[in-house]
């Protein structure tokens, strides 16, 4: 009995055997099938993925710097534009201030211009010089009877022959040589009148400016 046993076991233990034979490590994929893995990117693959993430980065970069430039631009452009105004507030009292003064200035360069244009004038027309002794005399209230006219000694030379008003009674052209062409000074029984160039230009200045009789 007991070899039956014996051989039994040996039995048993020889089909366990053979059965352990045929079992085997099963594959471990660690969550993943073998169908699923695929080959690893080319180098051109590689490329283009990173070319595609520069140019991605570039855009974003460039908006943004874009947007920044526009809001850097705006701030300058408010900043020159607040300077303007005040420059232009500073300047407003200041060109106000000198409106009288250019007004002057161009009133003396016009009286200027015309009394160069006048002396060049009265070397000409000696009848400028006579008009104004005619006017000076009428002037004079009441009219004088004795009259002396200093003149210039080329315009006393020039208007020797020129007749007395009819009202005077004595009429002398005088030379003097303190006087500039074109200049009259009427000496009379009452009074004297300096008709001089410089006076009458100034009386035009006055009035070009405005100020008062």
């Amino acid at each position: 009995m007991s070899d039956a046993l014996n051989q039994a076991d040996a039995l048993a233990f020889s089909e366990a055997g053979a059965s352990a034979r045929r079992w085997e490590v099963p594959l471990l994929s660690f969550g993943q099938n073998v169908e699923d893995q695929r080959p690893p990117p080319t180098a051109a693959e590689i490329e283009a993925i990173e070319a595609a993430a520069h140019a991605d980065g570039y855009a974003r970069g460039l908006a943004e710097g874009r947007a920044e430039g526009r809001r850097q631009g705006a701030a300058a452009i408010a900043e020159e534009a607040q300077r303007l105004r005040q420059l232009i507030a500073h300047l407003a009292q200041p060109l106000a201030d000198l409106d009288g003064d250019v007004e002057r200035t161009l009133v003396a360069l016009t009286i200027e211009v015309a009394r160069r244009l006048v002396d060049e004038q009265l070397q000409l027309d000696p009848g400028l010089t006579a008009a104004a002794v005619r006017t000076a005399i009428a002037s004079l209230s009441p009219p004088p009877r004795e009259v002396r006219v200093h003149l210039h000694p080329d315009d006393a030379s020039l208007l020797q022959d020129l007749p007395a008003p009819a009202d005077v009674t004595s009429w002398r052209l005088v030379p003097d040589a303190g006087l500039r062409r074109g200049d009259v000074r009427l000496v009379t029984e009452n009074a004297v009148v300096d008709a001089l160039l410089d006076t009458r230009q100034a009386g035009v200045a006055r009035a070009l400016m405005g100020e008062g009789e």
